[in-house]
């Protein structure tokens, strides 16, 4: 077994681990599981195994990857992951313009996390929701990012979308299902491509589960097309 590591941070609570140059950081998948998501920031292949080890200690439940191309999932495979999840792809061109979004979108950087937080249990099931850990992860994957929200009196659909280089990602979008059909998600996409357009991005990425349907249909009609890449998900248990 690998030498422990050291772990900064109190669990549930993010958590740090590291060994010398090393570094990996991890914080509960959402709230409604036990489950870990670990992040390697740099370092080899035993540091990642004993990362994982570790974190199925604190967890005492399984870990996962984040979302991964095929390329990138060789060192967590050699630790003993699984792949278990896989997302599709889609893109569009940012500069070609479209219609924009027919009700206000609001762009802020401190918007009303509770809200969207509830937004977010009610459009997703268990697995799937995010942790506002998982939130304001999405906001800080990027160099630039801001939450998009549609609601005059209450907040009722939300998106974070984010740029970096000439790229940017669609990382999350939500309806609340009392207001489906009124066409906020096409509102949301649009308003995320317009200020995708002024940052200067070319592209708009996005991932998708094959079973979201509904979702699929919805970026479709806004443009977005299948690239034919996948990433993988993968699970550590023991």
């Amino acid at each position: 077994m690998s030498p422990r590591l050291r772990i900064e941070g109190g669990w549930p609570a993010p958590v740090t681990l590291s060994r010398g140059w090393a570094r990996a950081n991890a914080r509960p998948w959402n709230d409604e599981t036990s489950d870990a998501f670990l992040r390697l920031a740099r370092g080899s292949h035993d540091f990642l195994a004993a990362a994982s080890e570790d974190m199925v200690d604190l967890s005492q439940a399984s870990v996962y990857s984040p979302a991964l191309y095929p390329s990138s999932t060789r060192i967590w495979k050699r630790c003993g992951y699984e792949e278990t999840f896989h997302l599709d792809v889609m893109e569009r061109s940012v500069t070609s313009n479209r219609s924009g979004p027919t009700t206000p979108v609001v762009e802020s950087k401190t918007p009303n996390w509770h809200a969207i937080m509830e937004i977010d249990r009610l459009a997703f099931q268990g697995f799937w929701r995010m942790s506002l850990a998982g939130l304001m992860e999405a906001m800080a994957s990027t160099t630039r990012s801001v939450v998009l929200t549609v609601g005059d009196t209450e907040t009722v659909g939300y998106a974070i979308v984010g740029a970096q280089w000439n790229v940017s990602y669609l990382q999350r979008i939500a309806v609340h299902p009392e207001h489906s059909g009124k066409n906020i998600g096409s509102d949301l996409v649009r308003a995320a491509l317009a200020w995708a357009r002024r940052t200067a991005a070319q592209t708009m990425v996005l991932n998708i589960r094959e079973e979201n349907v509904h979702a699929r249909r919805l970026y479709s009609k806004e443009g977005f097309v299948l690239t034919g890449a996948t990433l993988r998900i993968l699970r550590y248990e023991v």
